[in-house]
């Protein structure tokens, strides 16, 4: 195996010179001895071994410290070291101490290969090295081991460093090259910490280190190691699977300025991972996974964030108080926008949420008054409180379906809101929501019941308000205490009278709701499952059940419980379906003879069916209903299916996917919305 050295190089000092040379020897290990040259000032080590720190070794031996000049004080002989170089034997297998520490005026000294650990201490206050290199078979470097070599500027570790100690570096601020193993596994500590003589606070270069810091995908330290005053050009943190919980490079915003880069490796990104940091682009791989909390909080010069497809989740405070990302697109599979994780973020402008968001977290978007245009998500069911608190810019919202509560000051503070839409399933909107939303004209609110909201909820949106609601709610929001101090329009607004049927899909349940005929005396409701009759529903002018077929006896339909005033919509829940399935569905008003007045169809799906309908969702708008142009002509469907092959059985008659109506000799077919 070839020899290596490591070669400890010192800048010369003027040293007054002795007249005659004298050589000291003594023992420094079980098989060790050592000799020492005052003329060369070079110390020799021969034999094999641990060196020791012993009472007969070099640096306790009273002549060596009186030949070298060592000060005293106190009566103990303290060090001040004449050596300057070293020879160590191929034999060497380690140490047992901080060896040379305190050996001021050192300049080289060859290590073998065969050693395996550098103690901690080792060359604490070797104020003269320059350049290290250890030997490939070390794997440990303790603590303090470089500590105040105050003019070392090159420092290679090897090829096997798997350990090195806290401070190892510390107030090493000339040092311009570090570099360890592709196996690194612990930092221990802050490695660079310290201060230069002239510590100038404004100096962000205390230590210039020109190298990559390349951290590998074995590291898993979970201690602060930049707490230090370096300024890497680059920090490349490929770490697989470190703790989850990591501030390793907590507080570098104050001296650095360089690019960070995520390698390949990395799955996910642990909490306080660059916590005040000063990196100016986030780009994370394909195949991470997640963003912990806090990872990027407080970096004030950080302006682009890519993230990749397969990110999940970003937890809280993730990006809080980045005050430069102006623009961010959360990927497809990220289900919550957790709490603070935009918090403060007051150069944003926008943001795209897709879809799969379904929660938004407290104070999510609070302090990001430039947003100028948000999309909430069709998936998203809650709001937290102080979500969007303070946006200046937006003067449209609409809120989603889906969205059952709205957190406390969830829109407070939005100067610019003139239009805002609430969606049908929201049932409770917290105090102040709205609070500051003075500019407020025109509210519309699908939900059939009044959400329930306190008094500060709406206070400050004015009374002249024009407030838009489902015609069969008009009462009940009239009623109410809060909402019904707003202004309505003497006849229900026309874009809010249903005219197509709506099918929310459960697991095992839809719910129907469709617009109601003045001339309908029944209406009747077919359901097709994998080209079958799946049940036939017959129901009265007021949705009530008149008839059922099923083709499982065993299911069941409940009743549908009407208004006994005529309303605008008749609803009616059908339960009994089977999940993760596709349904068609044909809904027709009929007239006292039979006939079809309006008819609709559509399809829809049972949570977890796994392939896509045309609106891409559990709940779909079927087209809108069309009236026959024969309505003679036009009769019940006795027999209807979807299929895409043109066949005939048991008196059904289905061509290339059509529907096809038979009564009697006549056959029918839906031609777009229409019976032809």
């Amino acid at each position: 195996m070839k020899k290596q050295f490591i070669f400890f190089i010192l800048s010369l000092a003027v040293i007054a010179g002795k007249s005659n040379a004298t050589v000291y020897n003594g023992v420094c290990g079980e098989h060790l001895t050592w000799s020492y040259d005052t003329e060369t000032a070079h110390m020799t080590i021969e034999g094999y071994g641990v060196l020791k720190n012993t009472v007969d070794s070099l640096w306790w031996n009273k002549q060596v410290l009186q030949a070298s000049s060592w000060a005293t004080s106190y009566k103990t002989y303290y060090p001040y070291n004449s050596c300057k170089t070293i020879s160590l034997p191929e034999g060497l297998t380690g140490f047992s101490g901080a060896t040379f520490k305190d050996w001021w005026n050192l300049t080289a000294c060859e290590i073998p290969d065969g050693v395996t650990k550098i103690p901690a201490n080792m060359f604490e206050n070797c104020y003269k090295l320059k350049e290290v290199q250890l030997p490939n078979s070390v794997d440990t470097v303790g603590q303090y081991v470089f500590a105040n070599c105050t003019t070392m500027v090159k420092c290679d570790l090897g090829k096997g460093v798997k350990y090195i100690g806290q401070m190892a570096f510390e107030n090493c601020y000339r040092l311009t090259s570090v570099r360890w193993s592709d196996c690194l596994e612990v930092i221990d500590g802050s490695i660079f910490d310290g201060q230069p003589e002239a510590y100038d606070p404004n100096d962000v270069a205390t230590i210039p280190l020109q190298d990559t810091l390349f951290f590998p995908a074995t590291f898993r330290s979970n201690k602060q190691i930049s707490w230090c005053l370096h300024n890497s050009p680059v920090i490349v943190w490929n770490a697989k699977n470190p703790p989850t919980s990591s501030s390793v490079f907590y507080n570098l915003y104050d001296y650095w300025k360089g690019d960070f880069i995520f390698g390949p490796d990395v799955e996910f990104v642990p909490a306080s991972l660059c916590r005040w940091t000063r990196q100016k682009k986030v780009e994370l791989p394909e195949g991470c996974k997640w963003i912990g909390q806090g990872a990027f909080m407080g970096n004030s010069l950080l302006e682009t964030v890519l993230l990749p497809s397969t990110l999940t989740a970003i937890h809280q405070e993730a990006f809080r108080s980045c005050t430069k990302i102006k623009h961010i697109t959360i990927p497809e599979k990220v289900k919550a926008i957790n709490s603070s994780v935009f918090n403060g973020c007051s150069a944003l402008r926008r943001v795209e949420i897709p879809d799969s968001v379904s929660t938004i977290g407290d104070n999510a978007f609070s302090g990001c008054p430039n947003l100028d245009s948000i999309v909430l998500p069709k998936e998203l069911t809650m709001i937290g409180g102080s979500a969007f608190t303070g946006i200046k810019l937006q003067d449209s919202l609409v809120i989603p379906d889906k969205v059952v509560s709205i957190g406390t000051n969830a829109f407070e503070n939005w100067s610019a809101l003139k239009e805002l839409s609430i969606g049908k399933n929201v049932v409770l909107i917290g105090n102040n929501a709205f609070k500051g939303d003075s500019a407020v004209t025109h509210i519309t609110v699908w939900a059939a019941t009044p959400p329930a909201v306190s008094e500060g909820t709406l206070a400050d949106i004015p009374d002249s308000t024009l407030l838009s609601v489902l015609p069969d709610s008009r009462k009940l929001y009239r009623q109410h205490p809060y909402w019904g101090r707003f202004r309505m329009n003497d006849t229900p607004d026309s874009a809010m009278i249903q005219r197509t049927v709506t099918v929310d899909a459960a697991e095992t349940t839809a719910d129907f709701t469709w617009p109601t005929d003045s001339a309908a005396h029944s209406y009747q409701i077919d359901i097709y499952k994998d080209g079958t009759v799946f049940c036939k529903l017959t129901l009265g002018s007021r949705g009530q059940l008149l008839a059922i077929n099923f083709s499982a006896p065993s299911r069941r339909v409940p009743m549908n419980n009407a208004d006994d005033n005529q309303p605008y919509t008749l609803s009616f829940k059908v339960t009994g379906l089977d999940a993760a399935s596709r349904y068609n569905y044909v809904l027709s008003s009929l007239d006292e003879s039979g006939t079809p007045i309006h008819v609709y169809i559509g399809a829809f799906a049972t949570t977890g069916y796994p392939g896509t309908l045309q609106e891409g969702g559990d709940a779909i708008i079927p087209t809108p209903p069309v009236i026959p142009s024969n309505p003679e002509a036009s009769a019940t469907p006795t027999s209807v299916d979807f299929i895409g092959t043109c066949e005939e059985e048991n008196g059904k008659i289905f061509r290339n996917g059509q529907i096809i109506i038979r009564r009697g000799d006549a056959e029918y077919s839906i031609q777009g919305n229409q019976l032809k």
